[in-house]
């Protein structure tokens, strides 16, 4: 868009500047105060120069704003807004929660164009600096020239941008989805722009980066559209994935897309409790699956199908996670039957108890496997033993890990001033929820997880408590670690509010009478950076669970350099190198917990954590590229996981060589490398791991 020479307001700007002198009253103590941050610009040409307009709001108004004239081009011109954001929040105790700007914004500063072109080299974008630096989300509101002046188009860029906020929170955004088909809004519906994809391409290895644009050119070449459905837009690994990969998808312009049902508390008191727990094999005795909880579950999806969905299986690949949507199969099958189906389980299920017949959970499975089996291919995590036979002789199976995001709110590098506020927030939840409050001097032990059975924590406490009677004595107290219990709930998850109770009726036993204060147990808001706060600043991080598929919170522990005790428990084992990256314990077992804490906190491994210790907002970090690096393999980050995607998405096509030959000859090349350009039977893929296919080390056959 090219910028108009004048603006509306022709006043004399040279007295409207910020106040940024250091209140001289603010203890070092204080708290950051939030504030939102709103930005009109022109960038102007002969000569370059850049007219803005600044607005402070503390949500309840304007406290301050600034309207001048930076002359320059316009990356000295963004340089220079952002140090001044810099220089405000550091002289007046302030933190930016969001920075909303009206938008379109003028070329260079809007982001590129959706492209499968993307150069590795280019410089972060204005937009990607703000996350980054200053840790605000920021916003493009488009609103410009549609106010009296700038300071207005700044207001009401502050104004679109709360309007997405969840209305319990300053700085989470809802997680939205659109009326007529629940599509899920990522990103307040594109209003959030968090990072950039030659970000993503600059933290993956070259080989990986060309394998996805590789693919990603095939798809588009044949304007392949996806659709993924799973339960619920936020809360839980899978919903953190979707919108990550959404995310990098829409950034290069491929047609994927994502739905959730309108959800309902009855139903998702079945799926979670009668369908998944009872193929984790955590169900307590004596649930079953009756025959009104199927009616009820076949009727919901019905209902979701005809009022939402009608328009939006017209896919030529559907993707279904999980047991929650597995009714919507038979549907897709009857409605759509050209679309190609994949099933993607991101559970441990029991299949010992399923091949020998074992109730609930034979009889749970074998009702879902009805749907499941109509699909064209089973996606599980990488271990053999979350596949039921019966599943094996049905379909072709094929195994690949979740991931997660190098540059989202989760994983993000966060700066050292902020750090401190995600502490105080953390204390806030616990002086409402208990009273308690952390030290923070004196260090704690931290598992992020759903307050779920599967998660073991009734034996992380009980180990905690053997850690503190082994060290009793030896340590003194300003010097002993706190044990910290926290994750996100999720609206399709009934259990967090009943562990939460279990855990409060042992802590208050007499045998947890003297650590019971220093056990904190609270469920967090929607805030993925509070989360990667409390990571970035724990001595050892934990993941104890007696079930586990694949737990991307142990990967995103490892990402951090966070030292790790995590239990032999599914797939855990092949996301921690023991010795390494942590300690691998048995499952359900307390002193195996204990041992690795009283190794940790007496080999001087303590001393070498830190929140400093790969947290530098000027080098992100990504996966490792070899088995030699450090962090995690970077097939389980975004660009991984997107990548073996495409790569079964083409493999379910069948796409042929006559289909991919308008795409660039290099990737041309890359196709043929890995056999993705021949058709092939899917029982070729059967058992076979979707990395070795893509990377080449196992490449399948025509």
């Amino acid at each position: 868009m090219s910028a108009p020479e004048t603006t509306k307001d022709h006043t004399d700007h040279s007295e409207r500047k910020l106040h940024t002198k250091p209140k001289k009253t603010r203890k070092e103590s204080a708290d950051l105060s939030p504030v939102y941050h709103g930005l009109a610009m022109r960038v102007l040409k002969n000569p370059d120069r850049m007219e803005y307009a600044v607005v402070i709001h503390d949500g309840m108004g304007v406290v301050g704003t600034e309207h001048d004239t930076i002359w320059g081009t316009p990356q000295e011109a963004t340089n220079q807004l952002i140090d001044r954001a810099k220089e405000y929040c550091r002289n007046r105790g302030h933190r930016i929660e969001l920075y909303a700007v009206a938008g379109p914004l003028d070329d260079p500063l809007n982001w590129p164009k959706p492209s499968l072109d993307v150069d590795r080299d280019r410089p972060l974008s204005f937009l990607a600096r703000i996350w980054l630096e200053l840790d605000a989300i920021p916003f493009v509101i488009p609103c410009r020239d549609t106010q009296f002046s700038m300071e207005g188009e700044a207001v009401r860029a502050i104004e679109g941008a709360l309007a997405t906020l969840h209305p319990t929170s300053s700085a989470i955004v809802k997680a939205s989805c659109s009326h007529d088909d629940r599509e899920v809004e990522v990103d307040a519906d594109n209003k959030v722009h968090l990072n950039d994809v030659n970000q993503q391409a600059a933290l993956t290895s070259p080989r990986l980066w060309d394998l996805f644009i590789s693919t990603g050119h095939a798809l588009k070449q044949n304007k392949i559209k996806v659709a993924f459905f799973s339960a619920t837009p936020q809360g839980g690994g899978v919903a953190l994935m979707r919108h990550a990969l959404i995310r990098l998808w829409r950034g290069v312009g491929l047609d994927f897309h994502w739905y959730v049902p309108k959800g309902d508390s009855a139903v998702f008191d079945v799926t979670k409790r009668r369908f998944h727990n009872v193929l984790q094999g955590v169900n307590p005795p004596g649930v079953t699956l009756r025959d009104e909880d199927k009616q009820l579950f076949e009727k919901w999806t019905r209902f979701n199908y005809e009022k939402y969905w009608k328009n939006a299986v017209k896919a030529d690949v559907i993707i279904i996670d999980d047991p929650q949507l597995t009714a919507l199969i038979p549907i897709i099958r009857k409605q759509s039957p050209n679309t190609k189906i994949i099933y993607r389980s991101h559970i441990q299920v029991r299949s010992d108890l399923i091949d020998q017949k074992i109730s609930p959970a034979y009889d749970v499975w074998s009702y879902l496997f009805e749907f499941i089996k109509q699909t064209d291919l089973f996606v599980s995590h990488p271990v053999a033993e979350f596949v039921p036979q019966v599943v094996r002789d049905a379909l072709p199976v094929v195994y690949m890990p979740p991931s997660t995001d190098p540059l989202d709110g989760l994983n993000k590098p966060i700066l050292e001033e902020h750090l401190a506020t995600y502490r105080h927030f953390f204390n806030e939840l616990m002086h409402k929820s208990t009273g308690q409050q952390l030290n923070w001097k004196r260090g704690y032990v931290l598992q992020v997880a759903r307050f779920d059975p599967s998660k073991g924590i009734p034996y992380l406490i009980e180990g905690y408590k053997l850690f503190r009677e082994k060290i009793k004595g030896s340590r003194p107290l300003e010097k002993t670690p706190q044990l910290v219990l926290t994750g996100h709930s999720s609206i399709d998850d009934p259990d967090g509010t009943l562990i939460i109770h279990q855990i409060q009726d042992t802590l208050a036993t007499p045998e947890y009478a003297d650590v019971k204060d220093d056990i904190f147990a609270v469920r967090a808001p929607p805030d993925d950076r509070l989360l990667d706060a409390m990571m970035r600043g724990c001595d050892v991080a934990c993941q104890v669970s007696t079930r586990e598929g694949f737990e991307i919170k142990v990967t995103e522990a490892v990402h951090k350099t966070r030292w790790i005790i995590a239990t032999q428990a599914g797939g855990i084992p092949l996301q921690v190198r023991d010795g390494r990256d942590g300690r691998l314990v048995p499952p359900a077992d307390p002193q195996g917990i204990c041992d690795a804490l009283v190794e940790f906190y007496s080999s001087g491994k303590e001393q070498a954590t830190g929140e400093i210790r790969g947290n530098d907002i000027n080098k992100p970090l990504g996966g490792r590229w070899d088995e030699d690096g450090d962090g995690p393999r970077e097939e389980l980050f975004t660009v991984g996981n997107a990548t073996m995607w495409h790569y079964l998405c083409c493999s379910v096509l069948g796409l042929t060589k006559d289909q991919v030959r308008g795409i660039p000859q290099k990737n041309q090349e890359t196709l043929q490398a890995i056999k993705l350009d021949t058709p092939k039977n899917l029982y070729k893929l059967n058992n076979k791991k979707v990395w070795d296919m893509v990377s080449g080390a196992d490449v399948p056959t025509a």
